[in-house]
């Protein structure tokens, strides 16, 4: 995909930490290239939303710092967070990018955060998490998130599940595929643990449409869906949020309140067919 935006002038540090494990050997290009395109989307959020800086970022999972690598040399007056339940990774960017470590919690409401970024990047987290665990993510990017503040976040939506449905190998081995695809045809919202995961750790692999995300966010008033940009960050969906408080009225519910049950499949069990093909 041609870039967005002509970045070639940006330094970014090449510093890679020992122990990151989103870089394969001898795909290090590859790496920044993914890194350099998140920019890139988060650039383009400031052009729809009117946010020509943004002086306060949090990058949640910071990981090593593929992406916020690219931020630091972006916005170098910026103060960014690097947030992550990799210890390592967020003791890596703290030193070598200048940015304020957090540690994450599993359940990220024990964060002591408030309404204080005015952009969230959240690259490759939704697209784990079981759906209470989403949901209770979502709730707090937005609480967050300032006024006029932005959220940029990615999920996995209609392109694995189609790989999936066409027999595509080498995606998602480690998951039961029948079970994810069922699941996602009935509601459009499917998470399967990966197989090598603990019930306690709880992480795998959710795929969301744009319906069922849709049918989330309306619930939220004060947030205004800017973009959502189908297989813009690799297979991943990126969606833009703009936070304003009250311009919505809350006429399709609010967050506290549960999902619209789905109809039951026409014909359950389907899918489980069509893998024994």
């Amino acid at each position: 995909m041609r870039p967005l935006y002509d970045f070639s002038q940006l330094t970014p540090s090449r510093t890679l930490a020992p122990h990151d494990g989103m870089i394969s050997p001898g795909l290090e290009d590859q790496y920044f290239d993914i890194g350099r395109r998140a920019l890139e989307l988060v650039h383009f959020s400031s052009v729809l939303c009117d946010k020509p800086h943004y002086p306060n970022i949090l990058d949640l999972p910071c990981g090593h710092g593929r992406v916020l690598r690219w931020l630091r040399a972006h916005y170098p007056y910026a103060k960014i967070t690097a947030c992550d339940l990799d210890r390592d990774g967020v003791d890596f960017c703290a030193k070598t990018f200048d940015a304020e470590p957090v540690y994450s919690e599993i359940n990220l409401r024990q964060l002591p955060f408030d309404a204080r970024f005015d952009l969230i990047w959240v690259g490759s987290l939704l697209t784990h998490l079981p759906q209470p665990r989403w949901l209770a993510a979502l709730d707090s990017f937005i609480r967050w998130t300032k006024d006029c503040g932005v959220i940029v976040f990615s999920v996995q939506g209609r392109t694995v599940p189609s790989l999936l449905a066409r027999g595509r190998r080498n995606v998602a081995e480690n998951i039961d595929k029948p079970a994810l695809l069922e699941a996602f045809a009935q509601t459009g919202f499917a998470y399967q643990r990966y197989f090598e995961s603990t019930p306690e750790a709880d992480y795998g692999l959710t795929v969301t449409s744009p319906e069922w995300l849709m049918r989330v966010l309306q619930r939220y008033p004060d947030v205004i869906m800017r973009a959502y940009l189908e297989e813009a960050w690799g297979m991943q969906d990126i969606v833009i949020l703009y936070k304003k408080a009250g311009h919505f009225e809350p006429l399709l519910g609010v967050p506290e309140t549960p999902l619209p049950a789905p109809a039951a499949p026409a014909n359950k069990g389907w899918l489980k067919s069509l893998f024994a093909k």
